[in-house]
């Protein structure tokens, strides 16, 4: 079972990764603009504004290698990850995906609103809200997962009570 579930969690990662590269490089800008992507392209090179796919590049990249280093660690060290680290790891990857996709794809998107002034970040914002709501709610396991070390921690150091 925690092959299955490692598996699921590294194709979980590089899908986050992969999603956002698309987001960051493609479909974010053409929901912005409202144009087609290589329209878009022209006139933010025309209006002096910068377009670069190299950080949607990065972002995949980096959300490849950590799901890989994360089920290999997962799986094949010589001491076992406990349950609750191992899903406290996978979602903190997950959970750290939103600031990283935010600042890696603020550069294009600002390109965007400085070319058209007519913009529209909020279809933009449609298009990411996915990756958003599922680093939240990743954040939210992060937080269940060291609650529950805590308190598994504590109820084992406790004295037992002598009569």
């Amino acid at each position: 079972m925690r092959i299955l579930l490692t598996l699921l969690g590294i194709v979980a990662i590089i899908v986050y990764a992969l999603f956002g590269a698309a987001l960051m490089n493609d479909w974010a800008v053409v929901a912005a603009s409202g144009m087609p992507l290589e329209t878009t392209i022209a006139d933010m090179h025309a209006a002096g504004q910068s377009y670069s796919t190299i950080p949607g590049f990065v972002f995949a990249a980096l959300g490849l290698l950590l799901g890989l280093l994360w089920g290999v660690t997962t799986l094949f060290r010589r001491t076992a990850l406990p349950n609750w680290a191992a899903v406290s790891l996978w979602a903190g990857i997950i959970a750290l995906g939103a600031p990283a996709y935010f600042f890696l794809s603020f550069g294009n998107l600002n390109s965007v609103g400085d070319t058209y002034f007519d913009w529209n970040s909020e279809a933009a914002f449609a298009l990411e809200a996915p990756l958003y709501i599922a680093s939240g709610l990743a954040f939210l396991v992060v937080v269940a997962m060291m609650v529950t070390a805590v308190i598994k921690a504590t109820a084992r150091k406790k004295p037992s009570p002598v009569t």
